[in-house]
This record gives C-alpha cells, sequence and structure tokens, in this order.
C-alpha cells in the first residue's frame, strides 16, 4: 500500500491557503443601476463596468470599472480620472467598512449639497484626498479611523442623490477622527479597449479615453481580524454620476478545506520503518 507523505499534504494545503489571498476583483453591484439601458446593465464582475447612475453621463469618462484585492493591496480601476478630475467635478474618498453594518446602498440619505454624517452610514475608516486644488487632488491622502458618531460629517453629492457620502468633511468634525496611516495615489493609463483587472476583463477604453489603474492602497492599518468577508469599500465622484462598490470575498470555503484536509491527516497511516 502506497502511504501519502505528509510533508506533500501540507504543502498542498500552503498553496490553497495562499490561493486565498490572491488578486481578486471584488467589485459588487451596487443596486441603483436602471434596466432601461444596455450601458446601465453593466459588464464583468458585479455589472459594475460600463455602468453609472440613472440619468447621468453614460461614457468611459465618468465610468468607475472595478475595485480589486490582493492580500492587504487594494486598487481602483476607473475610466474616471481620480487625480484631475472630470470638469467641473471632482474625485471623492473610499470609505471602507470592517464589520458589515454601513448603511451603503441608495437611498440612505439622498441629500445633495448638504453635509451628513457617520451616525447615518457607519462607516469605519476613510480614505481621505487631503489636498484638493479645485477639482483635482494631488494624490496624497491621510487614512482616519472614524467613530460611529454625528459628529464625523461627509459632504453629500452635487448632483445624483443616493451616492452619498462623497467626501469626508474635515474640518467640520468635531471630534471621532484618529490618523492611522498616509500614502499617495498614483494613476497608470491604459488606451486599450479592454484590459485586465487581476484577472478579470474590463472594457470601454480608448485612446482619449483610457483605463486608469491605482497604484496599491496599502490596507495594513487595519486591525487583525477587520479584514474578512464583511469589509466594504465605497467610491463615488463629487457629483455621484457613479458609485463603486466593493466586498471581500468569503474565505470560509477555503477554510472549511483546510479544517477537513487537516482532520483528514489524522487518519493517515504512519509509515512503518524498515
Amino acid at each position: 500500500m502506497k502511504y501519502l507523505n505528509i510533508k506533500s499534504v501540507l504543502a498542498a494545503l500552503t498553496c490553497i491557503t495562499a490561493g486565498s489571498v490572491s488578486a481578486k476583483n471584488i467589485t459588487i453591484n451596487d443596486l441603483q443601476a436602471s434596466n432601461s439601458s444596455s450601458w446601465y446593465k453593466g459588464v464583468g464582475v458585479g455589472k459594475e463596468d460600463q455602468e453609472t447612475e440613472p440619468g447621468t453621463a453614460g461614457s468611459q469618462s465618468w465610468d468607475l470599472e472595478a475595485f480589486t484585492l490582493n492580500g492587504t493591496s487594494l486598487k481602483v480601476y476607473t475610466g474616471y480620472n481620480m487625480l484631475t478630475g472630470n470638469n467641473p467635478y471632482g474625485t471623492g474618498d473610499i470609505f471602507i467598512d470592517v464589520n458589515g453594518d454601513a448603511n451603503w446602498k441608495p437611498g440612505a440619505d439622498n441629500g445633495l449639497f448638504g453635509t451628513t454624517d457617520n451616525s447615518v452610514f457607519h462607516y469605519d475608516y476613510v480614505v481621505h484626498f487631503n489636498d484638493r486644488r479645485g477639482i483635482a487632488v494631488s494624490g496624497a491622502y491621510d487614512v482616519f479611523r472614524i467613530a460611529d458618531s454625528s459628529d464625523v460629517k461627509f459632504l453629500e453629492t452635487k448632483f445624483k442623490a443616493g451616492s452619498n457620502p462623497w467626501v469626508l468633511d474635515v474640518k467640520n468634525s468635531r471630534s471621532g477622527l484618529t490618523k492611522v496611516a498616509d500614502g499617495n495615489l498614483t494613476l497608470a493609463a491604459n488606451s486599450d479597449w479592454k484590459i485586465q483587472a487581476d484577472g478579470t476583463d474590463l472594457v470601454g477604453g480608448s485612446e482619449k479615453h483610457p483605463h486608469y489603474i491605482s497604484n496599491a492602497i496599502d490596507l495594513s492599518f487595519l486591525k487583525p481580524g477587520e479584514l474578512n468577508s464583511q469589509t466594504l469599500f465605497h467610491l463615488t465622484m463629487e457629483c455621484g454620476n457613479d458609485t463603486l462598490v466593493g466586498r471581500c470575498p468569503d474565505a470560509g470555503s477555503t477554510f472549511a478545506l483546510l479544517g477537513a484536509a487537516m482532520a483528514g491527516m489524522a487518519f493517515l497511516p504512519r509509515r512503518r520503518k524498515s
């Protein structure tokens, strides 16, 4: 009888667990898209690529395409240039929920041109672009842990209700902000009509309106356990023309498989010494 080599089994299990943190397109549908036209139906993971909100500009230059995640590295893929904005509207901040209670769906707060707060939305962190030059940003950002409090203020969108929140209002947030990290966002442009976003297709690029791919945003500021299957990311621009939402994949099946394999190893016969 042939006996399984325990080292080989452990190596295989290592591959399984390593695969669980490989790069993935984590985009989900924002549930606001209309079915009234082919644009709004969207394509790709989450049906978010080639989709904007109903009644908005349905073009590549206003399209937010995908979030991808590789371990603790988050990337943003867009047709919209997050650094220069798109006249006359600038980019928004990236809001993060780590415990599944964020009120991110349309209808949470349908105000325009005003101020709302985190007691409405229940986000836990914000990647805040802190050097705004009109509609452009330098790319420099601070990451804040934010309290679930009305003292943490958000500025609302200026065109499309339901796409809120747009940006953290640091100046008028009286308390509840704790800086935990900083960084700098850069973008690489790709004019190909179709590109790969960590193994998935994104379409619609051209020389005039390319795809923009961000450098990795390092999420290592999150506490142990906060990057889990409930962790959610939200981005929109100032006008709310498009909303991008991503959620971490459920790793439960991977760990169930790992547990079953480990349990099975207990029944492996030992190799007899000759």
